[in-house]
């Protein structure tokens, strides 16, 4: 059985500390103190010095056979990581994300659009009643295109679609410690170079580029300005790949 090392440093302490005994004796003039007695001490102690560094090289090689078990683990729990299903499970969630924000966006758009069309035909009618602002207040409504008003019944803003997109962002993010972390570097990115965060987390993750590309039909329907942006991203369209 090896030698704990821990034991045989004991036994090196031990031997050392003999000899030293030994060796004060002498000096206090103890006769009974022979000079084999101080050999076989110091050999004695040479002894304990090699099982000490045998009991080092033991534990070195244990620990190198579990710094190595541990290695193969870890790379083989990579390749299935890599291999197996990959990125599909995040690019099915980010997809869904993206479709989120979007249908969101979307409806608050069309809200926003609704209010702007009510109050629209608000204002006109204030300028035909040439009563001043809110003059329909006498119909039980008044407004603009920014925000609808029943009196007893309540009131519409037009809104923030920023806003309200950023607040779903950080509601669904969550308020753990990894949230927050991730609510930070939200806000840095998104206030940063936006097109060239998403060109880079592309570039990185080519699994996601026929997620967060858009169709032939989108690129098509998007203006000059929007193409552009669009390229900056590296999202335009993706090439079908065609099945042999």
């Amino acid at each position: 059985m090896p030698l704990d090392l821990t034991a045989a440093q004991a036994e090196l302490d031990s031997a050392g500390a003999v000899l030293a005994t030994l060796e004060e004796q002498v000096r206090d003039g103890d006769t009974t103190v022979t000079p084999q007695q101080l050999a076989d001490q110091r050999e004695l102690i040479a002894y304990a010095r090699l099982r000490v560094e045998a009991a080092e090289r033991t534990e070195t090689r244990i620990r190198e056979d579990e710094w190595a078990t541990l290695g193969a683990a870890a790379k083989e729990s990579a390749e299935q990581l890599i291999t197996g299903a990959g990125m599909d499970g995040i690019a099915d969630a980010t997809r869904a994300a993206v479709d989120a924000v979007a249908h969101l966006a979307a409806l608050a758009h069309e809200r926003n659009a609704r209010i702007a069309e009510i109050g629209s035909t608000l204002s006109q009618l204030d300028n035909d009643l040439q009563a001043g602002p809110w003059g329909s207040k006498r119909y039980g409504v008044w407004g603009d295109r920014t925000r609808l008003v029943v009196p007893g019944v309540g009131d519409a803003p037009r809104l923030d679609v920023g806003m309200l997109t950023t607040a779903a962002v950080i509601a669904g993010l969550g308020a753990t410690t990894e949230g927050r972390e991730a609510q930070q570097q939200h806000a840095r990115h998104f206030h940063g170079l936006r097109d060239q965060v998403v060109r880079n987390l592309l570039e990185r993750y080519p699994e996601l580029a026929k997620v967060l590309s858009v169709t032939e039909e989108e690129w098509a329907a998007a203006d000059t300005r929007g193409r552009y942006e669009l390229d900056q991203q590296g999202r335009r369209p993706v090439a079908e790949e065609v099945s042999a």
